[in-house]
């Protein structure tokens, strides 16, 4: 039988704008940390920006097509998820960051919708601003943009 929290899980288009507990985003954090990824690199990174700092989160916000960013603005917290795909022992490729940056991703939601927070992983993104944005280095790719918050009431 496939667990509730799994089954019931969805990605809204409307957010309530409400704030989300730090100690919320926190446990969906830790979640993330707990996946599985090949030779225990965890190649994923994540950066947050909360409504708690409007200019990061307005600048998140303008990683998004417009499409996304219509919806997403009402989201109390953006997440950039990116992907190490070089291994930090051996200086190869990792040809499962993205899938394990997936897994990672997976647990986060998860976590999210088990505190009854929601989340909408979007790949409608620019992910050339985001490189520049944070000036990222090669072999840190841009994987998502997560919408998290509250759930809205769809008007």
């Amino acid at each position: 039988m496939v667990l509730d929290v799994i089954k019931n899980r969805w990605s809204p288009l409307s957010f309530s704008g409400r704030a989300v507990e730090d100690e919320k985003l926190r446990e969906m954090f830790e979640a993330a940390s707990c996946a599985p990824s090949s030779m225990n690199e965890q190649p994923w990174m994540f950066i947050l920006a909360t409504r708690k700092d409007r200019e990061s989160f307005d600048d998140f916000a303008s990683f998004l097509v417009e499409s996304n960013r219509e919806w997403a603005k009402e989201a109390w917290a953006l997440i950039v998820t990116l992907a190490r795909t070089k291994f930090v022992y051996k200086e190869r490729t990792n040809i499962y960051a993205f899938h394990d940056t997936g897994l990672a991703v997976a647990n986060l939601v998860t976590q999210a919708f088990s505190l009854d927070i929601y989340a909408h992983q979007m790949g409608g993104f620019l992910p050339d601003k985001i490189r520049t944005y944070f000036d990222l280095p090669d072999g840190i790719d841009p994987v998502s943009v997560i919408a998290v918050g509250y759930l809205g009431d769809g008007s």
